[in-house]
């Protein structure tokens, strides 16, 4: 198992995300947990492009790149064929990279927020109740690392929860989300601040 550090290599057009991402702007995954330096921001939409890549590279050993496709991809891209934001993803060994502490931002009205309401089995990834990520416009947030997997299950909902609802959307009272492991059966809860 490697970790990766994906990062913006370069930009081929304009990054229209509401804090546009930089070059070098980048996150680390470790062991299936994202970690966002100082705690973010990373565009929601990029990221969610990106997410499938990751559990199969952070396993991929590159030493021959002729045996597995993956091996020979290093870079994805953001969905926004105007922004052309071209993201690395680099293999490091275990535990390489340092990161600062998180220093998210206060929610404010608007914004939403992911909180891990309950774990109802054993969540093998070290997730812990109470752990949250907080969405602004496009922006995401996390006060702690977070798991890959269970963000994977939150993120196709975001971008709906985030927009003014009718009163009768299923969204308005459906707002927990599960992971996926059936084995740690943990439930997010998403809010609106």
């Amino acid at each position: 198992m490697r970790e990766l550090w994906v990062f913006v290599e370069r930009i081929e057009g304009a990054c229209n995300s509401e804090r546009p991402m930089g070059l070098g702007t980048g996150f680390l995954v470790r062991n299936g947990r994202l970690h966002l330096p100082k705690g973010g921001p990373i565009c929601l939409f990029a990221l969610q492009s990106i997410l499938p890549m990751l559990p199969a590279k952070e396993r991929v050993i590159d030493d021959d790149p002729q045996a597995d496709w993956m091996g020979r991809v290093h870079h994805a891209q953001c969905p926004d064929p105007k922004g052309r934001t071209i993201w690395r993803m680099e293999q490091r060994a275990l535990g390489t990279t340092k990161l600062d502490a998180p220093n998210v931002p206060e929610p404010k009205t608007g914004d939403l927020r992911i909180t891990v309401e309950r774990i109802d089995g054993r969540c093998l990834e070290g997730t812990k109740i109470g752990d949250w990520a907080l969405i602004r416009g496009s922006s995401l947030y996390f006060a702690q690392s977070f798991c890959l997997y269970a963000l994977q299950a939150v993120l196709p909902m975001l971008p709906a929860m985030a927009r003014p609802l009718d009163a009768d959307d299923w969204m308005v009272t459906e707002n927990a989300v599960i992971c996926p492991d059936p084995l740690g059966n943990v439930i997010m809860r998403i809010e609106k601040v």
